[in-house]
């Protein structure tokens, strides 16, 4: 009878053993995060937007404003047409002369034709 219950004593304290282990295994994995399951969709295909228009700059829109006059346009008549301020034309004037987009004809006249 001895052996019986100390046999019996023998499997509980296993069992205690295994319970804690079991126990330890579950919080582990209770405390990693737990990856969802993706639900795979039908993708659609998206409307491609139309190219938007390249915002003009002030310097293309003086250039433009010159194409209309072939034998050239004064720094004033400039101004007028394109309603920038007589600091903002002569700054364009002056860079587009540098990048040799249009050429001084005389004095205050501009022309981006015989260059």
């Amino acid at each position: 009878m001895k052996k019986a219950a100390n046999d019996l004593k023998a499997i509980a304290r296993q069992l205690n053993a295994l319970a804690k282990k079991t126990e330890t295994l579950a919080k582990a994995l209770d405390s990693t995060p737990k990856k969802a399951a993706k639900k795979r969709v039908a993708r659609t295909a998206k409307k491609k937007a139309a190219p938007k228009a390249r915002a003009t700059t002030p310097t293309d829109q003086v250039l433009t404003i010159m194409k209309r006059f072939k034998k050239g346009i004064s720094v004033e008549s400039l101004r007028g047409k394109s309603g920038f301020t007589e600091k903002q034309i002569s700054n364009i004037v002056h860079r587009a002369c540098q990048k040799g987009k249009m050429k001084r004809i005389g004095r205050g006249v501009y022309s981006i034709y015989g260059l």
